[in-house]
């Protein structure tokens, strides 16, 4: 339990372990054999990647999955023992030498990255990426014969996709793609890959060999108003900066958007669109006070917002007093259909310049 007296004038992000943990175990529990690589590109999804590895990794997670070889290289400095799984895979020569020399493990995902890995010692071990409707990055399969006899069968550790509208439930693509990867399987009989967060959640059929696992592990259930019982991870609060009284017929923030028809209360709150809460919540959005909803009135700015706390105890109102923009009242997907965009984008960008506290 956060204690709010304790936020007074500060613009803070809580990240709690311990639900990062639950929902860890919620997904192991939930995919059984099925093992899991925890996906923590985007710094861990907002979360911040070397606290949120540690804390996986005490938990007895062995296996990440990052996008970029940047954050391949800061997990194998915090843990020599993890297997990273770098889904960029090999881009130059370069690049190559450091994958190899770090231990990462590439998710190869066309004949380019192929042809450069081929030029290495053939014991490198690696991921084989095949696209099943997804069209943005894998083998296409069609072009199979082209590039069959390039690979090094033993050293392919498993293939793998990756679902398309699996949050949407969309059992009917996404059991395309489930036959389509084994289809390709036939000829290098491996484990296999395409559970995302949805496939996790979408029916056990998906959960294959490998398990990959992104939003879930932070607490947002892969379909929307479904729970699942997985735990926010983050939350925030930041502080009012003013508190205004405004008679009727008055104007509040850029381009009038919004016009008062009554005498209110109108709190001015440290945070804005650079801190990641986008101008979609402007007259649409809301936060709490003390567990009371305070709609947002007049366009998000760069640095601050407007809210409506005319319901609020004047003598609970005061500077620096803490406002929950995200937490136990409010949900990443509740913002994210406030603001008109989905989770993963709040996920990573909300909070981003306010200081983030472990508990």
């Amino acid at each position: 339990m956060i204690k709010t007296d304790s936020l007074i004038s500060k613009k803070l992000t809580f990240i709690n372990r311990s639900n990062l943990v639950f929902n860890h175990n919620l997904i192991k529990k939930r995919v059984g054999n099925s093992q899991i690589l925890s996906v923590v590109k985007g710094d861990a999804y907002g979360h911040g990647l070397k606290e949120c590895v540690n804390t996986l990794h005490q938990n007895g997670s062995k296996d990440f999955y990052v996008a970029r070889l940047e954050d391949a290289l800061l997990i194998r400095r915090q843990i020599r023992e993890a297997r990273i799984y770098l889904l960029s895979g090999v881009i130059t020569s370069k690049c190559c030498k450091q994958i190899i020399s770090n231990k990462l493990i590439p998710i190869i995902n066309n004949s380019d990255q192929l042809n450069i890995i081929n030029n290495f010692p053939r014991t490198i071990k690696y991921i084989l990426h095949f696209d099943t409707g997804m069209n943005r990055l894998g083998f296409n399969l069609d072009k199979i014969d082209e590039f069959e006899n390039q690979i090094q069968i033993k050293n392919v550790i498993f293939l793998m996709s990756h679902l398309t509208s699996s949050d949407d439930r969309d059992l009917k693509q996404s059991k395309y793609q489930l036959d389509q990867i084994k289809k390709i399987n036939k000829i290098f009989k491996k484990p296999l890959s395409i559970a995302n967060s949805g496939g996790v959640f979408i029916g056990k059929s998906f959960h294959l060999d490998f398990v990959r696992p992104g939003k879930s592990l932070y607490g947002i259930n892969p379909f929307f108003k479904k729970s699942f019982g997985l735990k926010p991870v983050m939350s925030i609060f930041a502080p009012i900066l003013q508190i205004s009284n405004i008679t009727k017929g008055q104007s509040i923030g850029y381009s009038k958007t919004y016009v008062t028809k009554k005498k209110m209360v109108i709190a001015t709150i440290d945070f804005g669109y650079s801190d990641g809460y986008l101008r979609g919540g402007s007259n649409r959005g809301k936060v709490f006070i003390d567990n009371i909803p305070c709609p947002i009135v007049g366009r998000v700015s760069m640095d601050l917002i407007t809210i409506d706390v005319t319901s609020i105890d004047k003598k609970k109102l005061f500077i620096g007093k803490p406002v929950e923009i995200l937490g136990s009242n409010q949900s990443y997907e509740e913002i994210a259909y406030e603001t008109g965009t989905n989770e993963h984008e709040i996920l990573i960008s909300l909070g981003k310049n306010s200081k983030k506290v472990y508990i």
